[in-house]
């Protein structure tokens, strides 16, 4: 199938998917109580962390290396993947003794390290299923997860178990697993296409570790840092500005970038048409935002966001580009400095992002969204080139 027309297919999939998580979350506050919500909160963003460390990156490089034969790379990620996983055990367990967690530590660690191992087999199954299978069964592995758990968490509460966060992990850990289950599915073809003689991920295992763990630290640094020095109501203006405004970032990069590595096509004046049009529709989306502010539709202690929209509509623009040009550094043999240079980024974000200046919420915003505007610019003409 053509590029476009994967690519049209893998963004509706996408945004099925990130509506079905957005309706998961309705759905805790809607049927079950704020402990069993904050438990399965606790339990999943572990689990989040855990498997993000332990792939490195991993369904990238699976992309990025299209001149491997695709069950050959999949053996080599995965094998990789389930010793990382294992070697962090350890260190998992200790950070959640160390904050003392209110369920049990055994039960903490069983329900993380299942999530993460079956959350791992859904990563890589994605992937897996764009190289060698059809971009419908590629669409399907990537919705098929989400709206499961979310058909039996809703289902769950609506039996009347508000309290039982169990149930939710369970409904989580049955989509997940449902989406491994597509490492089964696949062509099994051992012949890469022959536009991908260029094409690889030549990063080693300890910069692709380094490069995983900073925008892990550095999304995670951002809520609880700005919860620390302005407060927990300008921390959840941020958080829901930027999981608004980041969803063409994520679409685009699922949509655009991934389908581009999967078949080995160079692209860069289309990719930069695609970044500047999501840019403009999350220009939209937050002309939309201030407008329903004007309005009673939502309470006024919302009315917080209105100065956070325009600093976060650019730099989540700014993002859309640079997510729709991130093939190019493995296309043209620039993997190790795309890296490098994107760990400088994430320092330099968290240098402004834990500056102790005394800064306003909005003051502090600025900086700091006018430096990842600019840095993701700067990171843009660079792929472009």
């Amino acid at each position: 199938m053509p590029v476009n027309r994967t690519s049209l297919l893998m963004a509706g999939a996408s945004l099925i998917a990130l509506i079905a998580q957005a309706l998961m979350g309705a759905a805790m506050l809607h049927f079950f109580t704020p402990t069993a919500a904050g438990h399965f909160a606790v339990v999943a963003q572990v689990a989040f962390f855990w498997v993000t460390l332990a792939l490195a990156q991993s369904p990238l490089q699976f992309l990025a290396d299209a001149h491997l034969p695709p069950q050959r790379a999949l053996r080599a990620a995965l094998r990789a993947s389930l010793l990382r996983w294992i070697l962090l055990l350890p260190l998992v367990a200790a950070a959640l003794w160390w904050s003392s967690p209110v369920l049990p530590l055994t039960t903490v660690v069983a329900w993380a390290g299942l999530l993460a191992l079956l959350q791992m087999g859904w990563y890589l199954a994605q992937p897996w299923v764009l190289r060698t299978a059809s971009p419908m069964s590629a669409a399907c592995v990537r919705t098929a997860p989400p709206l499961l758990a979310l058909a039996l968490a809703a289902g769950l509460g609506m039996r009347g178990n508000a309290d039982n966060a169990t149930g939710l992990l369970a409904a989580a850990a049955c989509g997940y697993a449902v989406g491994a289950l597509w490492l089964l599915h696949g062509s099994r073809t051992d012949h890469p296409p022959q536009s991908a003689a260029r094409q690889s991920d030549g990063r080693s295992a300890l910069l692709r570790m380094a490069h995983a763990v900073m925008d892990a630290v550095a999304g995670v640094a951002l809520v609880l840092a700005w919860q620390r020095q302005h407060g927990t109501a300008d921390a959840s203006y941020l958080a829901v500005l930027l999981r608004l405004f980041g969803l063409m970032p994520a679409i685009v990069h699922a949509a655009w970038s991934q389908v581009l590595l999967a078949q080995a096509r160079p692209s860069r004046l289309k990719s930069l048409g695609v970044g500047m049009g999501a840019a403009l529709v999350t220009g939209l989306i937050g002309l939309g935002s201030a407008a329903v502010l004007q309005t009673t539709l939502l309470a006024p202690t919302w009315q917080g966001l209105l100065p956070y929209i325009l600093p976060i509509m650019l730099w989540q623009g700014s993002a859309c580009i640079f997510a729709a040009l991130s093939h190019r550094p493995f296309q043209q043999g620039l993997a190790r400095r795309y890296s490098l240079l994107t760990i400088g980024f994430n320092i330099m974000q968290i240098m402004v992002l834990l500056a102790p200046l005394g800064w306003t919420p909005q003051v502090h915003l600025w900086w700091l969204a006018g430096l990842c505007t600019t840095g993701l610019l700067m990171l843009s003409a660079w792929m472009a080139k």
